[in-house]
């Protein structure tokens, strides 16, 4: 034995030796270390700087380099982690925006000589392909220990086979988010355990499905995030009963957690043949049919099962999987919940660990909790939401389950006040309760019955009473939101001074009073607080929160100026409209250099706009309703806006020509000011315009034809400049479950929470209407109405499609209504009323199918109406009332066979109605010239009474003159001519 112990100690120092040697002193050996830097220089072609300690130093140990680990007894490199080490950027649009054009071809023969690589990761590279492959292959000893390889978030193509395919001890491959991945697959029938598979396409899925069967090692298969279609390929699956995890998961493109594309049809009942399956995912498809009647129920080795948004049909009483004793998780969120007969004498064999149900079909219905919950004792993570349970707060959950950790209750009917739990609930992180029925006052006692507690959602429910000072004592709390309630009373000061942590705080739609905070408190952390819709009534002065970014106090009961202690802050988002603040906007707003959103609208603010005012980040400014003058903000002009509203101000002046350099703004509101000049053509710039209102303003000249150039095509629909949404992670393996069941993918619930309730104020249909919403992101519009604009009504503006709404009434506006306006076929409301325009109504008109509101009133039209089809039938005399030479249906005045509009001739007319018509003329003329002394005395004395009757009255005095004249020339010089021709 002593021999053997020598002879071996022998051969390990001759080992020692050799790899000394060979290796030299510097740890590595020499032949990788020229491998790596060979490998530097490819990754950062043409001109990258990645990996600064890859230096050609011999003397140097390159396994001390960066992303880069070797064995500590041999000195090889066993491990490569070069993931993002290039300048690319994954997402397609902002490399568009950035003109990167650096897909990466790896040559394959500069890993040769790493013979015991275990673990190499090249993901977020854009790696399009390997050239050189023939060294790579297994049958050559070269690469085959590598067991890890992860090729995800590149751009690979379906060259990638040459290279992976005969890779003999690969067990976890990652393909995942891969582009051009829809060639065939090459010798994959050699690969021994894959462990995770992420391939695109469904050419290449139906291949490799039937190369697989042989795959005799194969545990784990992901296929996670595909866009497949149509059934699930079962050649090959089916015959996988080594496999442990099966993970095809979102495969369907996701709508309102509903998915468009994905695997359909039901589920094929060879996969009860997985019976070592443990993890099943096949979450966001398409799948149908009730599980209950799938092979699901004969896979009792199940530990997670995944099957969220799908079209399945669950049996709320899961009794079909009472006898999968090992299951563990089930999540079924939107899909289809059924009643079922509920057996109280029978017992699951399982004890769950998580639980996660909601209902895509849960309107209006109401249950009881499913009778195999109670029977639960080790939950750890619950989410039933959006189901109806009615009753009482299930506060037996708690005492069932002692070591709960997420419990979200959200969405459902639950009523009666809110129960505590028997004992402290030490483990428990979330609690989400909002969007029920429950009431009464919050339990005093309900810091100390959930002392950990992390997130607190008690949003939309009916307590009242004062908010419990005991919250103060959840010291780890860092999300609270209260809003929706009746609380009233002040903010304790104990929760501000206790919950340290907290981050985000929403206190919005109550009645609570007094400061927004107390000036004492400990909230050194929090950066979103939403106070909005209060009667809070002060800022304190010396309030300190400098890591506060989100701060919304509107709609409350505040006084006074605005505090200077805002420019302390670190705000990005700060709303505090629609309460009593008066006096200037403080200088302290120079130094609020990150703000994005501003809304200090419906106060009494005075005086002008600090010239400072300089924030490069600024989207959003909201400054309607208040009282402020001056002419339009010269600070403006290098801002970044998207939305600009100084509305129902004392502004004055020009519009400047500079405003054509606003080259993002969406939203132009300026009316009711006291603007005045011409519309300055640089509007015409603002490519990207959807709203625009410069009414009730003393702008003149004529409407710019150069408008039509904007499409005005509403504001794109997606994530504006205030969403943050946060990670949502699922678990995609056993391993992974501890996550979920620590509620980190409940992060997503914080979402509603800081989100912006983004709405606009826009005179349409004959009032002033807030859009919000999706609403306002289809939306689009022209206001130039209550001005004193002439000319014809440019043509072009019909070429303005997506248009909503056009208002230009309450001008000076003369020639007729465009033809074009027929092209404005999503126009929703037209008002063109109190001009002078005149000639017939286009009855092209008629083809607008989506106007609602038409109003040409008060013109200076004639001729027959448009017939009564489409929307023209839904339009009465009120929307012509005004023009007396208007004939047809809906108005009183009939059209005889010899009526025609003035522009054309008339035909002849024989002599006695010839001497009738004189006979009624001089009628007309003594009775018109009394008419018009009375008229012009009674005009003198309106004069001197009040402005606004006076531009009235000048209004009805040039309506009445224009329709004399057609009256004249219908009834006086037609005939005549039409009598002098015959």
């Amino acid at each position: 034995m002593e021999y053997v112990q020598r002879l071996l100690m022998r051969l390990f120092l001759i080992l020692v030796i050799m790899f000394t040697v060979e290796n030299g002193c510097n740890g590595c050996w020499e032949k990788e270390r020229s491998a790596l830097l060979q490998l530097k220089e490819s990754i950062n072609f043409p001109n990258g700087t990645s990996l600064p300690s890859w230096e050609e130093d011999d003397y140097l140990d390159c396994c001390q380099w960066e992303r880069v680990e070797c064995h500590p007894i041999t000195g090889r490199v066993i491990k490569l982690s070069l993931n993002q080490t290039r300048d690319w950027v994954f997402d397609l649009q902002i490399r568009d925006q950035l003109s990167l054009d650096l897909y990466w071809q790896l040559n394959a023969s500069v890993l040769l000589p790493f013979e015991s690589l275990q673990s190499l990761d090249l993901s977020r590279n854009g790696l399009s392909g390997f050239v050189g492959n023939e060294g790579s292959k297994g049958e050559s000893g070269i690469l085959n220990e590598l067991e890890i390889l992860d090729l995800s978030f590149n751009s690979l193509n379906d060259s990638i086979w040459s290279f992976v395919g005969e890779l003999l001890s690969i067990k976890t491959l990652y393909l995942s988010y891969n582009a051009g991945l829809y060639g065939a697959v090459h010798n994959l029938t050699n690969l021994g355990r894959i462990e995770n598979l992420f391939m695109d396409g469904a050419n290449i899925l139906d291949e490799f499905l039937g190369s697989i069967r042989f795959m005799t090692s194969i545990q784990v298969l992901s296929l996670r995030y595909c866009a497949f279609n149509g059934t699930l390929p079962i050649t090959g699956l089916c015959e996988l009963k080594t496999l442990r995890e099966l993970d095809i998961s979102g495969a369907g493109l996701m709508s309102d957690h509903k998915t468009t594309t994905g695997f359909g049809d039901t589920l094929p009942w060879c996969l009860a043949n997985l019976t070592s399956l443990q993890l099943l995912d096949i979450a966001s498809n398409r799948f149908t049919g009730n599980i209950a009647r799938s092979p699901l129920i004969n896979l009792t080795s199940l530990e997670y099962l995944a099957i969220s948004n799908n079209d399945f049909e669950i049996p709320i009483s899961f009794k079909s999987f009472f006898n999968h004793s090992k299951l563990m998780f089930i999540e079924s969120l939107n899909n289809t919940l059924l009643e079922e007969e509920d057996f109280l004498a029978t017992f699951p064999s399982f004890q769950l660990i998580g639980l996660r149900l909601s209902n895509s079909e849960h309107g209006g219905i109401t249950r009881s909790f499913p009778h195999f919950l109670y029977h639960q004792n080790d939950l750890k993570m619950v989410e039933l939401s959006q189901i109806g349970f009615s009753g009482k707060f299930p506060n037996w959950l708690f005492d069932n389950n002692a070591r709960m950790e997420t419990l979200l209750l959200s969405g459902n009917s639950l009523g009666g006040p809110l129960l505590l739990p028997s004992h402290h609930m030490i483990k428990l992180l979330v609690l989400d309760i909002s969007n029920n029925h429950l009431e009464g006052f919050i339990p005093y006692k309900i810091g100390s019955s959930f002392p950990s507690l992390e997130f607190l959602n008690m949003f939309t429910n009916n307590f009242e009473g004062d908010i419990p000072s005991s919250l103060g004592d959840m010291t780890a709390l860092t999300v609270l939101d209260l809003s929706n309630n009746r609380l009233s009373g002040v903010i304790p000061v104990h929760l501000a001074m206790g919950c340290g942590r907290l981050e985000i705080l929403k206190l919005s739609n109550n009645n609570l009073r007094g400061p927004i905070l107390p000036s004492l408190n400990n909230l050194t952390q929090l950066w979103i607080l939403y106070s909005d819709n209060n009667g809070f009534t002060e800022i304190p002065p010396n309030l300190s929160l400098s890591s506060l970014e989100y701060l919304n106090v509107g709609s409350n009961q505040l006084v006074g100026k605005i505090p200077a202690l805002i420019g302390n802050m670190s705000l990005s988002f700060l709303v505090m409209s629609a309460n009593h603040l008066e006096g200037p906007i403080p200088m302290e707003f120079c130094e609020l250099k990150y703000l994005n959103f501003l809304d200090l609208s419906k106060n009494n603010i005075t005086g002008g706009i600090p010239s400072c005012f300089n924030s490069s980040n600024i989207a959003i400014i909201r400054l309607s309703k208040n009282r402020l003058r001056g002419p339009f903000p010269m600070v403006f002009q290098d801002l970044p806006l998207v939305e600009l509203d100084l509305s129902y101000n004392q502004f004055s002046g020009n519009i400047p020509t500079w405003i054509g350099n606003l080259s993002n703004i969406m939203v132009l509101l300026l009316q009711n000011n006291h603007f005045e000049g011409n519309i300055p053509k640089e509007l015409c710039h603002l490519s990207n315009l959807t709203l625009i209102d410069l009414s009730f303003n003393n702008l003149f000249g004529s409407i710019i034809p150069c408008i039509s150039n904007i499409e005005f095509n509403g504001i794109p629909i997606g994530e504006n400049v205030f969403d943050y949404w946060f990670g949502y992670s699922r678990a995609s393996s056993l391993r992974d479950l501890r996550m979920v069941l620590k509620g980190e993918e409940n992060q997503n619930e914080i979402t509603s929470i800081i989100r912006a309730r983004e709405e606009v104020e826009f005179e349409t249909k004959g009032m002033t209407l807030t859009y919000k919403g999706t609403v306002l992101y289809l939306f689009s519009g022209i206001n130039l109405s209550h001005n004193r604009l002439s000319g014809p009504i440019p043509h072009e503006i019909g070429n303005l499609s997506h248009i909503k709404v056009l208002n230009l009434s309450h001008n000076y506006l003369t020639g007729t209504i465009p033809a074009t306006f027929s092209n404005l076929t999503s126009i929703e409301s037209l008002d063109l009323s109190y001009n002078h325009l005149y000639g017939k109504i286009p009855s092209e008109l008629t083809k607008l199918s989506f106007l609602a509101v038409f109003n040409l009133s008060y013109n200076n039209l004639s001729g027959r109406m448009p017939p009564r089809v489409n929307q023209f039938g839904i339009f009465e005399s009120n929307s012509y009332i005004g023009n007396p030479l208007l004939c047809g249906e809906p108005l009183p005045m009939k059209c005889n066979a010899a009526y025609s509009p003035p522009s054309t001739p008339r035909a002849a007319i024989n002599g006695s109605e010839e001497d009738s018509r004189f006979s009624d003329m001089d009628v007309f003329y003594v009775s018109f010239a009394g008419s018009y002394v009375a008229v012009v005395l009674a005009i003198v004395a309106i004069l001197f009474i009040n402005p606004y009757w006076r531009r009235a009255w000048f209004h009805l005095v040039e309506v009445s003159l224009i329709s004399s004249y057609y009256f004249v020339v219908d009834n006086l010089v037609c005939p005549v001519r039409g009598f002098l021709w015959k």
